[in-house]
């Protein structure tokens, strides 16, 4: 259907693995999440945000409550379509709404548009570089310095440098409040 209308699919994937590999990859201007709840679309958004903060999230869901909604939409999305709504014509102008940095809704839908400019409590992270959060989630995935050098192809010296630029960041003096940062910003699940 989206390909009918001028718009190129790049790929289709399965989970949030499967996205953080093809986004790494290719270059891509929309991403498309179908989230059966609000929580996916929020985890899966801020998944997509770590990667890349710029890139536009229009979610497909369920959900037609205005606060979880709103949720999605303060982790990053900047769009959300119900499912049970959606017709293909209300697709396809989203896709391109969404790709020229409008917000876009399912009618009917009302919530506050998410500011820039509004205190969150989310603003420390929004600082963090796209390393600093890598590192961050692999610290929260329990490994160690030198798993984390060996993975993002850094030095030592280098992880406790940015381990010390997050705890900064973040406010927080303890590893274990740096894995409550990274579940509360779905870059790792929750045990």
């Amino acid at each position: 259907m989206l390909q009918s209308a001028g718009i190129g699919v790049i790929a289709s994937v399965a989970d949030a693995a499967d996205a953080s590999a093809v986004l790494r990859r290719l270059g891509v201007d929309v991403v498309v999440v179908s989230a059966l709840t609000c929580q996916a679309g929020v985890s899966a958004t801020r998944k997509i945000a770590a990667i890349d903060p710029r890139l536009p999230v229009l979610v497909l869901g369920r959900c037609a409550d205005p606060h979880s909604v709103q949720r999605v939409l303060d982790a990053g999305a900047r769009g959300y379509l119900v499912l049970d709504e959606l017709m293909d014509a209300g697709l396809i102008q989203a896709v391109r709404r969404v790709a020229a940095g409008e917000l876009c809704l399912s009618p009917g839908l009302r919530v506050a548009q998410p500011s820039a400019s509004s205190p969150s409590a989310d603003a420390p992270y929004e600082r963090l570089t796209q390393r600093e959060r890598q590192v961050l989630a692999l610290v929260a995935g329990r490994h160690s310095s030198r798993e984390i050098a060996a993975a993002l192809d850094l030095s030592v010296n280098t992880v406790a440098v940015h381990r010390a630029s997050l705890m900064r960041t973040l406010a927080v003096r303890r590893t274990a409040a740096l894995v409550l940062v990274a579940v509360r910003h779905g870059l790792v699940a929750a045990e």
